[in-house]
């Protein structure tokens, strides 16, 4: 039995190859590769390819699919890796790899219908975790079980997809074994109307954003899997990530006064405020996320910026007058005139005084950086510092002075900007209000 797909595939770039290719498009949990077929040993598109203009970029810039026997997405992915000409017994081939892709088969049994599991990363089965009670034997029963937390059995609805984290299990049992083990991933099940892939992709990526906030570690998604009546789709995302995640989970519920329970925060409107300012809110949470990553004061700066990715845009105020603005600056230039010296000045001078009337009308502008403060409901000084210490440290890193600041202060700070951000982001989420105001010292 094949444990490949067919396809024919052509160079988007005819001066590597400008003949149709045969390949075979290899797809497992761990990785994705085609295998690109050329028998002729006196060609050297592999080497051609790889010394392209761009062989690690899209998929979709460097090929074209003439045939395939399965319907496939390939929005997005990109080649990470390409190895030159290898043989087996049937084929000279060299391959590429490639990191996502979704595949799309029949639904010839007609089975789970608008129905879908998400498979999440390591961070993912941690957050998943917590929707669970502890693991427990039940004495002289031989029965194993694990159950849902109080509360926590409830499907969360976002526009038109409903959801819940749940633990799939997989077993490596063997006829004749003396033991066998079980092994435990976190999911996210959902079912859906009414919308497409790439609508549910997005919901999916929100989900997983909202969870990585809530528990301050990274949260991705790394197969999805659903049913239509007619199609079932498979996407796996196996990019190599050679990078180590932060794992220690920190919830953010102690900023919360109430609905500070996971299971109460997805049942409120977070998922509209979120999807009504997507691009901020994402980038605030990936700022914060970051910021675990890195030294104290690269943090500093991500933490800082989600005030100012938020930052607000103001209309200024203008002054109140009880009269129109030529009666006071003709009032002004009555009064004053007197004090010119040359009477020549006099049509110039009045002319001056209009200008500044016109500008005095204004009210000064309010920091914009401490207003958003305000109308996020975030008070810095709670967790340490005046906004002015802050954008004091702010300036001076940007401004390559950061030996003036003290490591410790620093360090304290920067706590101080987690804390803030965090408050900004759930307050940018619906929760203003909830924002707690008192924390032991």
């Amino acid at each position: 039995m094949k444990n490949y797909y067919c396809l024919d595939l052509k160079f988007k770039d005819e001066r590597i190859s400008d003949k149709e290719h045969h390949a075979h498009l290899f797809v497992s949990d761990k990785e994705i590769y085609i295998q690109i077929i050329e028998n002729d040993i006196t060609s050297r598109i592999d080497a051609y390819y790889s010394n392209s203009e761009n062989p690690l970029g899209l998929f979709e810039e460097n090929f074209h699919i003439i045939d395939s026997k399965v319907s496939l997405i390939l929005d997005k992915s990109r080649i990470y890796k390409v190895l030159s000409f290898q043989t087996n017994e049937q084929y000279r081939y060299f391959t590429i790899w490639l990191t996502n892709i979704c595949i799309i088969k029949d639904n010839t049994d007609k089975e789970n219908i608008n129905n879908g599991i998400t498979f999440l990363n390591k961070n993912g089965l941690q957050v998943v975790n917590e929707f669970y009670s502890f693991f427990t034997n039940h004495r002289n029963k031989n029965t194993f079980s694990i159950s849902r937390m109080d509360g926590m059995s409830n499907f969360y609805k976002i526009d038109n997809m409903s959801f819940r984290p749940e633990l799939e299990y997989t077993s490596n049992e063997h006829r004749g074994s003396e033991e066998f083990t079980v092994k435990k991933q976190g999911t996210i099940n959902f079912k859906f109307e009414n919308i497409d892939y790439d609508e549910i992709k997005h919901h999916i990526e929100i989900i997983c954003n909202l969870f990585s906030f809530f528990f301050n570690v990274r949260v991705t998604m790394e197969k999805l899997i659903f049913r239509t009546e007619k199609d079932i789709y498979i996407f796996r995302d196996t990019e190599p990530n050679n990078q180590t995640y932060v794992s220690d989970m920190e919830t953010v519920s102690i900023f919360l006064k109430k609905n500070n329970r996971i299971e109460n925060f997805l049942k409120k409107n977070w998922y509209l405020k979120y999807s009504q300012n997507e691009k901020k809110i994402s980038k605030a949470i990936d700022n914060i996320l970051h910021s675990r990553e890195v030294d104290f004061s690269s943090a500093f700066l991500l933490l800082f910026n989600i005030i100012e990715i938020f930052n607000i845009k103001q209309e200024q105020e203008k002054f109140a007058f009880n009269t129109d603005k030529k009666s006071i600056s003709d009032q002004v230039y009555k009064t004053l005139k007197n004090y010119l010296v040359a009477k020549k000045d006099q049509m110039e001078f009045e002319k001056k005084i209009r200008g500044i009337i016109d500008k005095l009308e204004f009210k000064p502008f309010k920091s914009p950086l401490e207003e958003t403060l305000r109308i996020n409901n975030v008070d810095p000084e709670i967790f340490g510092y005046p906004f002015a210490k802050l954008k004091k440290t702010r300036d001076a890193i940007t401004h390559g002075s950061l030996n003036s600041i003290k490591p410790d202060q620093l360090q304290l700070q920067v706590y101080c900007l987690r804390k803030i951000a965090i408050c900004i982001v759930l307050s940018q989420l619906g929760f203003k209000n909830d924002l707690n105001k008192e924390f032991p010292d």
